[in-house]
């Protein structure tokens, strides 16, 4: 995620484009107060960059124009997701046991952030970000868990990864293990861009 200068897309965009816009931008601004101070006419242009990087990174980067440009090639997994994890630990019954599961993404061009929401469980995500594994990139995701405190089960507090992929558009899928020495496999869809910071469903809008 971020910017690649490795990438030709990347270079003429944000070292080419964006400021050549910028110094248009800074041009335009000494044109129409003629008489600004120099440090003015200075800090204009960057002024601008700065603006303009900050609305590419934080709104309009996942516009389809940026992918198909090649500027943009990470997945855009905004919003909340309804998923269902099945896990190689076993019930009473000695069936894998499924779990309901919600997640919430908020990302930018540079960054990206992950919670996850269980009936039982609360997790607190240490890192995220966007890789290419196996000519695909993945959404990987560090984690920490713990029951909550109305849990009554014996399973203690864990740490783990995450790896998801986008296999259509609002679809995700993917796997997980964690410290414990269980594994399994989740899958998304997503319902809403919006969040709630909570398990719980809401109504749709």
């Amino acid at each position: 995620m971020g910017v690649d200068l490795h990438k030709t897309s990347h270079v003429l965009f944000f070292v080419v484009f964006l400021p050549a816009v910028s110094f248009g931008i800074g041009w335009l601004f000494a044109q129409a107060i003629p008489h600004a101070p120099f440090w003015v006419e200075t800090i204009s242009p960057l002024a601008a960059y700065g603006l303009l990087f900050g609305f590419f990174d934080k709104v309009v980067w996942h516009w389809p124009i940026f992918r198909w440009l090649g500027i943009v090639g990470t997945p855009d997994v905004r919003g909340r997701w309804l998923g269902e994890q099945v896990s190689s630990f076993r019930d009473e019954n000695g069936k894998n046991r499924k779990s309901r599961v919600m997640m919430e993404v908020t990302q930018t061009f540079s960054h990206i952030e992950v919670h996850t929401y269980y009936h039982n469980w609360q997790s607190t995500h240490t890192a995220a970000s966007c890789w290419p594994i196996d000519g695909q990139v993945a959404v990987v995701i560090m984690f920490e868990s713990e029951p909550k405190a109305a849990y009554e089960g014996n399973a203690m507090a864990h740490k783990g990864v995450i790896k998801l992929f986008e296999v259509a558009p609002g679809r995700l899928t993917g796997s997980y293990f964690n410290a414990n020495g269980h594994y399994g496999e989740l899958s998304f869809r997503r319902t809403r861009f919006t969040l709630h910071h909570t398990f719980e469903a809401v109504g749709r809008k």
